[in-house]
């Protein structure tokens, strides 16, 4: 079965530099390279083909492929993060940072992600391009499959715009539930922007329904719990 544009997939791939991998579903590869992270989920990632869920080499890559193939592909740097653009160097007066950056150090200056390359007097040269920009990369990918089932269509949407699971039900015909974390908008600044995207994407995948709902819930704390499991010397100290 040839993969189409519109198809919903599931994905495992490993995208390196110069045979190093910076990206990857399999949480050995992470370990192994040195970029594993506790909080990110592994396995296979559920997108949509031809959505630009992923870099454009990847995504255009994709249709026509069979399921459990295992592909390898080039992606120049045009088709990847893009190409280093010299406009993208800034320089920022010292006064504009919290704190002395260190030369390469990651900051976050004037609302945006930078990598500080170089010190002229009192200005700092923040280069706000990808990391990768300039670069080709390498993907190794397989599609593990097709996702047909229209609520792990909607979770795997919602995962892959948050990195996180949430519980997706459709069983009322008109509206479509989505369980969402406690205090989810302190822990994303743009969960207004995401909702919007995330019922977008319910509406495609159910024409039927008229409502999207998020339905979050705050448990009560558990204080005694909290206080019987406080380390002993800091209940020595009350």
């Amino acid at each position: 079965m040839a993969i189409e544009n519109g198809t919903y997939i599931k994905l495992s791939y490993t995208g390196s530099v110069n045979g190093v991998p910076f990206d990857t579903t399999d949480a050995e590869v992470a370990k192994t390279a040195g970029i594993f992270r506790e909080n990110a989920m592994y396995g296979p990632s559920i997108v949509k083909v031809g959505a630009g869920h992923l870099i454009q080499g990847v995504d255009e890559d994709l249709a026509g492929k069979e399921i459990g193939t295992e592909y390898t592909l080039v992606v120049p740097a045009a088709k990847a993060f893009g190409e280093h653009k010299k406009e993208e160097l800034k320089a920022i007066d010292k006064k504009a940072f919290e704190k002395k950056p260190e030369l390469f150090e990651r900051v976050k200056i004037e609302g945006r992600d930078g990598v500080v390359v170089n010190k002229v007097g009192s200005r700092y040269i923040v280069d706000f391009n990808h990391p990768l920009a300039g670069q080709d990369v390498a993907y190794v990918y397989t599609i593990e499959g097709v996702v047909e089932d229209g609520t792990e269509q909607l979770a795997g949407m919602i995962k892959l715009l948050t990195g996180r699971d949430m519980k997706v039900s459709a069983e009322d015909k008109t509206f479509v539930s989505i369980e969402i974390p406690a205090m989810m908008a302190m822990y994303n600044q743009n969960w207004l922007m995401t909702q919007y995207m995330v019922s977008q994407e319910a509406f495609l995948i159910f024409p039927e329904i008229e409502n999207v709902k998020f339905i979050e819930s705050f448990p009560r704390p558990n204080y005694k719990a909290e206080e019987e499991s406080a380390p002993a010397e800091e209940q020595a100290a009350e």
